[in-house]
């Protein structure tokens, strides 16, 4: 009988921990939506993200390739 429960209990707390991991790895995908470039962004990229797209996580200038220009990108 004490096996039985000790393995039911191993069994729900590797559920739980599957769970928490796999929760964990999905918020830490970044995911963004380009607005355009950089320099039409006031003040900067992230305030306009936070402030005027209402995107909470802000917003990141990238380059995509060494020749583009930036490019802002709000976190979604």
């Amino acid at each position: 009988m004490a096996a039985s429960s000790s393995s039911t209990a191993a069994c729900r707390i590797l559920i739980a921990v599957v769970l928490i991991v796999a929760t964990l790895f999905s918020y830490g995908e970044a995911k963004y939506v380009c607005m355009g470039p950089c320099d039409n962004f006031y003040p900067d990229c992230s305030s306009w993200c936070r402030n005027v797209a209402l995107y909470g996580k802000g917003g990141n200038c990238l380059n995509w390739t060494p020749s583009s220009p930036s490019v802002c990108c709000c976190r979604t």
